[in-house]
């Protein structure tokens, strides 16, 4: 399995690195960030995304997600983000964006939309229990959520050898998929759907699934509005 295979690697050969020590997000975006995770993430979502949606990305980056939504599902996508840099590299695509801070300002201010997209956005965050909510509250059908799954094997075995798990130097908050789930209830907010890659590589056997907060290296929610949580 992929996500085992990688753990090994971390256990017997990657020596533990700092990676992207930067000086700030428009350092950050000087150089794209599309990776064959990238890919996977976005075929765990797009089923989730009606076709011809409103979408608004929060933390949109140079674009990609924006674009390939548009692309396959139809979708009339807004981005935001704190990079000019991105945004420039979005605005390049032909895409919608604008420099906004979500944690400085609603998001009600933009819009109301059908979904709202935080992709990798919330461990970069220094407040995510505020950026979520707000999201839920101007989200119609759903809010969409990835995080690195910080429970997966690779990084446990790096703890084992002494090291703290690395993932990036931007990120603040670490989520395994109990952690997550955990921080949904604690906000009262309730999960519509939950995948990780080991979907994506349709590894649907027992055991895989039991223990998927050690197997799966990404995780995906689909988070049901504010508006909608006290439906059944």
């Amino acid at each position: 399995m992929a996500s085992l295979k990688r753990g090994l690697v971390f256990l017997l050969h990657k020596n533990p690195q700092f990676l992207e020590i930067i000086k700030n997000y428009e350092n950050y975006h000087e150089k794209p960030h599309v990776t064959p995770m990238t890919m996977i993430r976005l075929a765990l979502i797009e089923n989730w995304i009606e076709p011809y949606s409103s979408v608004l990305e929060v933390g949109c980056g140079e674009g990609f997600n924006m674009q390939y939504l548009v692309n396959v599902r139809n979708v009339n996508a807004i981005g935001i983000d704190v990079s000019i840099k991105a945004v420039e590299k979005a605005r390049a695509r032909g895409l919608r964006a604008f420099v906004r801070d979500a944690e400085s300002e609603n998001l009600s201010s933009i819009g109301k939309f059908d979904y709202v997209l935080l992709i990798e956005v919330l461990e970069h965050l220094r407040y995510p229990h505020k950026v979520l909510l707000e999201a839920c509250k101007v989200a119609s059908k759903g809010v969409i959520v990835t995080l690195p799954n910080s429970g997966w094997i690779g990084w446990r075995m790096q703890l084992l050898r002494g090291y703290f798990p690395r993932q990036s130097f931007t990120h603040l908050h670490f989520f395994t998929i109990r952690d997550f789930d955990l921080f949904l209830k604690t906000l009262g907010l309730r999960a519509l759907d939950m995948k990780t890659e080991l979907d994506y590589y349709q590894v649907n056997v027992f055991p895989c699934n039991k223990f998927k907060n050690l197997l799966a290296y990404q995780q995906a929610w689909l988070i049901m509005p504010c508006n909608n949580t006290n439906k059944s």
